[in-house]
């Protein structure tokens, strides 16, 4: 690959990004954008979905699907890498925010 100026800005950013990961703040702060990330988007599914009222049922059981295939494959390895923890967060802050939404929608 050529030496342009353009390549290697890309590479010096990329460097800086991998140093900056190596950080223990960095991965904590991203584990918790992710949580709250899955948090906002159950917030925001649920009333999507709650606005619709047709496919309640069908979508929240797709989702189930969806979250138990997300849990076998991340526990099923041995070793888990950067990427698929922060889904694993996502994931468990989707879970905890419908948890949330169900408890407001029975009080």
């Amino acid at each position: 690959m050529q030496q342009t100026r353009l390549n290697q800005i890309a590479d010096q950013l990329g460097q800086t990004a991998q140093g900056w990961l190596k950080l223990p703040f960095s991965s904590w702060s991203l584990y918790l954008v992710a949580f709250f990330l899955g948090t906002f988007l159950a917030s925001a599914i649920s009333t999507s979905l709650g606005a619709l009222a047709q496919f309640d049922v069908v979508a929240m059981g797709v989702l189930l699907l969806a979250t138990e295939i997300l849990n076998r494959w991340v526990y099923s390895r041995r070793r888990v890498g950067l990427w698929l923890s922060l889904l694993n967060m996502l994931k468990i802050g989707f879970v905890g925010g419908m948890y949330l939404d169900a408890l407001k929608l029975g009080s």
